[in-house]
């Protein structure tokens, strides 16, 4: 996580969160404020609009799967330790560290990383109608060759029927065409995204990746039917 200074805008100073609870392992959590999601908006680039929102009272039940997604990303990126920041840390803490910047770099950029997008199957991008689907992960990471991918995480609390249940939203958000700025139709996604025409070998669906996150009573193993 950003530093409250890294996060704060030249012309308002001061830390934009406020405290949020805690997870279910006991940390403890900070929401950004409004004028937080404003700054954070400066530091990436990106409209306000588009910084979702304040995420009040995530906390309260132990915000079990905006911790995966945060996971998640992290694990994609694989940031590397500052070793000149750790003199004064234990030596196992700074072996780990070691260890981390040796592996093979992450994918994109935390600017490449989007959250809780919504996916609407009607409606518009700013007020999706019933029906559609909320991508949990949105990366797009060209550098990387990485035009495009959807990621859903799946703390092991929802039912195959309920994962199907999305995808099949998924499926309805790809199908959807709309008029693009040339007046030609387009499916709605390549309104907003950009992806070779022959990527995956198909031209209009973009893959999406499911994360099991192992914590809730499913098993999120396939089932063997010789066990």
């Amino acid at each position: 996580m950003r530093s409250c200074k890294a996060l704060a805008r030249p012309s308002t100073g001061g830390c934009r969160a406020e405290n949020g609870g805690s997870t279910t392992t006991g940390e403890s959590l900070r929401n950004l404020t409004a004028k937080g999601l404003d700054a954070s908006a400066y530091e990436l680039q990106r409209p306000v609009s588009e910084m979702g929102s304040t995420a009040r009272g995530a906390g309260s039940s132990g915000a079990s799967h905006p911790m995966a997604l945060n996971e998640t990303v992290i694990a994609m990126l694989r940031p590397k330790p500052d070793l000149a920041r750790m003199t004064e840390d234990p030596a196992d803490a700074r072996a780990a560290a070691h260890a981390a910047i040796d592996t093979p770099d992450g994918i994109g950029t935390i600017a490449s990383y989007w959250t809780e997008v919504p996916l609407p199957a009607t409606g518009k991008w700013n007020t999706p109608g019933k029906g559609g689907a909320q991508a949990d992960i949105v990366l797009t990471a060209p550098q990387d060759n990485l035009s495009l991918l959807f990621i859903e995480v799946d703390n092991c609390h929802e039912t195959a029927e309920e994962i199907a249940d999305k995808l099949e939203k998924y499926a309805r958000f790809f199908r959807r065409k709309t008029k693009d700025t040339d007046g030609k139709e387009r499916p709605m996604w390549r309104t907003r995204w950009t992806a070779p025409d022959t990527w995956s070998g198909d031209r209009s669906h973009p893959p999406v990746l499911l994360v099991f996150n192992h914590i809730g009573e499913r098993n999120p193993q396939p089932h063997d039917p010789c066990a």
